[in-house]
């Protein structure tokens, strides 16, 4: 796993720039019955997964395994 080290570029904090982690749930007609019906937001989610939605913290952990992020800033932005 990649940890940021840090040097006197990014100001020792290991990271430089900014990448976003993202998480887009596309509206199917299960899905739209679901919101229709107002179910709950766990309801929700768990039919967008089934679906094939990546989650935010998927995402995130898909930039770690790239080396482009760390695991303790996925951690820190994409907390359940």
């Amino acid at each position: 796993m990649y940890r940021g080290r840090g040097c006197k570029i990014c100001g020792h904090t290991g990271y430089s720039g900014r990448i976003g982690i993202f998480e887009c749930l596309n509206i199917s007609k299960d899905i739209r019955k679901l919101i229709l019906k107002k179910a709950i937001a766990s309801e929700i989610k768990a039919q967008a997964m089934k679906e094939g939605m990546t989650s935010i913290f998927e995402d995130g952990l898909r930039k770690v395994e790239a080396g482009i992020t760390s695991i303790d800033e996925v951690l820190r932005v994409a907390r359940a």
